[in-house]
């Protein structure tokens, strides 16, 4: 069975900067969309926004322990947080505010070599948009079609990168 691609970004709470809690209310939504039912999905699913942090997280937990997921910390929460935004990049949504916020984790994550492209492509961007014309970090890369390198890039790592997305402990 499907999982939703927000378990990528929710197992890696706890290394995500000012992580929203309604995000956990939201994937255990989708995942009883996607067919899932335990009892503390749906409890969860069913949760008032804003969510109460400390609630959410228990039930999030038990969701979790039910469904033989498990949070994610350190490299492996950098990388599970990295493919959900990578997939959104894929996706072609928000691409240029993905990549921002994927280069703004993986800053502070000392730059996971298996992202260092997507730190490249961000610095590239960032000069396009500042010169117009001028960056030396992605080479062809120009303002008219740095957007599509973007995506590119993203379809080919998630291609590349398969192994490591299975969520099941």
């Amino acid at each position: 069975m499907a999982i939703s691609d927000l378990t990528y970004k929710v197992v890696a709470f706890a290394e995500i900067p000012d992580f929203n809690t309604d995000e956990c209310v939201d994937w255990a939504f989708e995942m009883v969309a996607l067919g899932y039912d335990t009892p503390s999905l749906l409890i969860l699913a069913g949760l008032n926004r804003p969510s109460s942090y400390f609630q959410t997280i228990e039930y999030f937990n038990k969701t979790l322990a039910e469904l033989k997921l498990r949070a994610k910390s350190g490299k492996e929460a950098t990388l599970s947080y990295s493919i959900y935004l990578i997939k959104k990049i894929a996706l072609g949504e928000r691409i240029k505010e993905y990549l921002t916020e994927l280069y703004h984790f993986c800053s502070s994550k000392d730059y996971e070599e298996l992202i260092y492209d997507f730190k490249l492509l961000y610095w590239a961007w960032g000069d396009l948009d500042y010169e117009n014309e001028q960056q030396s970090y992605w080479p062809g890369a120009t303002a008219d079609n740095i957007e599509s390198i973007v995506k590119e890039t993203a379809e080919q790592w998630l291609t590349k990168n398969q192994k490591h997305f299975i969520q099941a402990s």
